[in-house]
Parts: C-alpha cells; sequence; structure tokens
C-alpha cells in the first residue's frame, strides 16, 4: 500500500508533538532532580529523640578531658608522679586499642540501647568511686573502668543513630555525632580547671557523676529501643568478616592517620604555653578552644556533606591542610611567632574535623552488613586508639635523636599523604563496584 505525502500542516503537527514530549520529559527530570535535592536540604530536626545518645557520646568524652587539668592537683594532693599520670592520661585509649573490634562486634548482640545505658552506668560508678578515692592505684583501676564505659558508648552510637533517624538526616547528624570528642573534652577542658577551683578535683567527679546519670535516666525513658536483628550474629564470623572487609581497613587507617597526628600535635601545645611564658588560666582556654574547634569542623562537614559536598572532596581537602599546618608548625616552629603556632595547631584541628565525620559517617555505608556497624567502627577506634598509643612515643624518639623538630614534621606529612591516598583508594573501588 502506497503512503500519501505528508502535507506542510502534518509535518508541522508532528513537529509540535515531538517537542511537548521532550517538554513533558525535561519537565520531569527537572521535576524529579528538585525533589532530590530538596530532600537533601530539608529542615534537620535537630532536637529528637537521637540527641540523647549523642550527648551520650559528648559527655563521655568530658570523663575523658577531665583529667589533664586535675593532674597538677592529684600530684600536690595523692603525690601521683609523672610515669603515673601518664598512665592515667592513657588508660582510657590503651582499652580502645586492646578491645574496642570485639567490644564493637559484641554490641550488636547484647543491643544497641543495653550498651549505651551500660556504658553510661559504667562512667558513672567509676567517676563516683574516684570521687572518694585517696589512693593512685584505685585510680588507675577506674580509669580502666571509664575506657570500657568510653568505648561502649561510642562503639554503639552511630549504628544507634541510623535506627532512629531518617535516612535524609543522617549526614548532619553524623557530623554531630562526629563532633563528641572534640566537644566533650574542650567543654571538660574549659570547666574542669574552674570547678577545681570551687570545689576541688573530688568535686569535678561528682558533678560529672550526677550528670552521666542524667543522662542514663534520659536515655533509659526518652530514647526507643532500636529495631533488633533478626539475622543470627556470630561473633567470630563477624569479626573475620570485617577483618576481611577493605574498605573497612581503609576507614581505620584513613582515620589512624589522622588521630595520631591530632593527639601529637595537641599533646605538644604546653610546650608552646611555655615557650611564650603564656599564664595558666589563658593556657586552659586556648587548648579547650582547639578541642571546640574540632568539634566545630566535624559538625560543619557533617551539614556540607547534607548539602551534598563529595565525602571524597571533604576529606582530601582536610588531609591538604592537615599536612600544610603539620609542616609549617614542625619546621618552622623556631621562627614563628606565637600567635602563627597558634594558627597551624587550631586549623589543623578545625580541618580535621572534615575527616573525622566522614569517616563516621562513610563507616555506616561500607561497613560489611548492617550488622557489622559496631565492629567496623571497633575497628576505626582501635586504629585510633593505636595511632594515639605509639605516635607521641615515636616524635619523642625523633626530636632526642636528632635534637630537631623538622623530621616530626616529615613524618607527619607523609602520614597526611598515606591518608590522602588511601581515601583515594576506597572512593575508586567504590566507583568500579
Amino acid at each position: 500500500m502506497n503512503h500519501l505525502p505528508a502535507t506542510p500542516f502534518i509535518q508541522e503537527k508532528h513537529k509540535m508533538r515531538c517537542f511537548f514530549n521532550k517538554w513533558q520529559l525535561l519537565n520531569l527530570i527537572s521535576s524529579s532532580h528538585k525533589i532530590e535535592v530538596s530532600k537533601g536540604m530539608s529542615k534537620v530536626q535537630w532536637f529528637s529523640r537521637d540527641i540523647w545518645i549523642i550527648c551520650a557520646g559528648f559527655v563521655a568524652a568530658m570523663h575523658v578531658g577531665k583529667l589533664p587539668p586535675a593532674v597538677p592537683v592529684l600530684q600536690q594532693e595523692l603525690g601521683i608522679g609523672l610515669v603515673q599520670a601518664g598512665l592515667l592520661l592513657s588508660l582510657v585509649q590503651g582499652a580502645g586499642m586492646l578491645f574496642a573490634l570485639t567490644l564493637g562486634s559484641y554490641v550488636e548482640k547484647i543491643g544497641l540501647k543495653r550498651c549505651v545505658l551500660l556504658g553510661l552506668g559504667l562512667l558513672s560508678a567509676a567517676s563516683l568511686l574516684g570521687g572518694f578515692s585517696q589512693s593512685v592505684s584505685s585510680l588507675l583501676l577506674l580509669r580502666v573502668v571509664e575506657g570500657f564505659g568510653f568505648l561502649l558508648v561510642t562503639l554503639s552510637g552511630p549504628a544507634y543513630i541510623r535506627q532512629l533517624v531518617p535516612a535524609e538526616e543522617i549526614s548532619a547528624k553524623m557530623g554531630l555525632w562526629s563532633a563528641y570528642m572534640g566537644g566533650g573534652m574542650g567543654i571538660s577542658l574549659l570547666l574542669t580547671p574552674w570547678l577545681i577551683t570551687m570545689m576541688g578535683w573530688q568535686g569535678v567527679w561528682l558533678t560529672l557523676t550526677l550528670l552521666t546519670l542524667s543522662l542514663f535516666a534520659l536515655v533509659a525513658t526518652r530514647v526507643p529501643k532500636p529495631q533488633q536483628s533478626t539475622q543470627k550474629i556470630e561473633v567470630f564470623q563477624l569479626i573475620k568478616t570485617t577483618l576481611k572487609h577493605p574498605p573497612a581497613w581503609m576507614l581505620a587507617l584513613m582515620f589512624g592517620t589522622y588521630a595520631g597526628q591530632w593527639f601529637s600535635l595537641v599533646g605538644f601545645l604546653p610546650t608552646i604555653y611555655q615557650q611564650n611564658e603564656i599564664s595558666l588560666t589563658l593556657a586552659g582556654a586556648l587548648t579547650a578552644s582547639v578541642a571546640i574547634a574540632n568539634a566545630v569542623g566535624t559538625f560543619a562537614c557533617g551539614i556540607m556533606l547534607q548539602r551534598g559536598l563529595l565525602p571524597k572532596t571533604l576529606v582530601q581537602t582536610g588531609f591538604i591542610i592537615l599536612m600544610l599546618c603539620a609542616l609549617s608548625f614542625y619546621i618552622f616552629q623556631a621562627q614563628l611567632p606565637f600567635l602563627l603556632q597558634f594558627a597551624c595547631v587550631f586549623s589543623f584541628s578545625l580541618f580535621g574535623g572534615l575527616v573525622a565525620a566522614v569517616v563516621f559517617a562513610q563507616a555506616l555505608r561500607f561497613a560489611p552488613s548492617p550488622v557489622a556497624i559496631s565492629a567496623t567502627i571497633g575497628m576505626i577506634l582501635q586504629c585510633s586508639a593505636t595511632s594515639q598509643f605509639l605516635l607521641p612515643p615515636a616524635i619523642a624518639a625523633i626530636v632526642s635523636a636528632t635534637g630537631d623538630w623538622f623530621w616530626v614534621g616529615i613524618v607527619m606529612a607523609a602520614f597526611s599523604a598515606m591518608g590522602w591516598l588511601l581515601c583515594q583508594k576506597l572512593f575508586q573501588a567504590d566507583v568500579r563496584a
């Protein structure tokens, strides 16, 4: 059958129909894109029930931060030596270094809410007994108990928040959660010297006991029990699966390269203060501001993730700035005035928050399975604690051997470069998958 040639009118009508269909398709794509963007930019409910879990992280970190300002008083009243003071400071990290992965693997089996409450209970009990302690040995033992309490709260928090928070809010909430260490320690470093002058170091311990018990009651009554996994959990199989999962290693090592540097750099602040004859009161405020800067950085990073910035870009930017700050601080320490030295340390802490927030947020995504989230967090915290335990003595050894800070700057820059490369490999593997 022969087809009649199309008239100009029919051709024009056909063109109009095609144009209309294309316009509808483009409008549909545009609308769906706007919906996705509006979801990412939707208003975050900051004061929902998960806020009490985030507060638990902050309070747990306050127990870590209460000790450094109290060390001089403890030395005077209980005769604590430098080695014992160092043990008191590091025993919290010792618990994480030895048991974080193993304990994290048991968290899902025990229950997330039970672990948070157990952690807060251990912190409360240890702080209460510590407030009445008059011997160094009992304080050391109670510090170990506090270490396990801190670990239980921080291992359980991310997986618990994931169950309580809508998917579109998780990046912002994980940014806030990641601020627990800098924020909690900063608050303690700021308030403890003032509280010691009013009520002594025992008063600080007892005040934190009351605060922790109050939070225990709020979590117990206000936060719902999370959904228990129906999947049978074999703890040793969970550990094996996590250890065989390359992204978990990359996240853990990435965080380790950052955490050891942060702990070491902040640890040398007293040296800066002593060299520049800064008063103790001002020194405490400056140290607290450095810790709080880290919390501000992690929170800001969560907001940026919520608004669609790429995690890879944020982490790699963070590591580049860490590299520049460390090189400037260590290599040019003798030439830089105090304000520039402090600016390097402050910037290091602030932009280090980009690394911390992304690592905790991506742990939810890169864990081998939902039940392995706490185990993955445990692996991250174990690498972090190991790095914080080993790197400061290594720096001291380098300075003792060379008599100069130059090679410390090179080592720190190498750690940041390793973190940058690990981030590159992690997200390259993710794209290929």
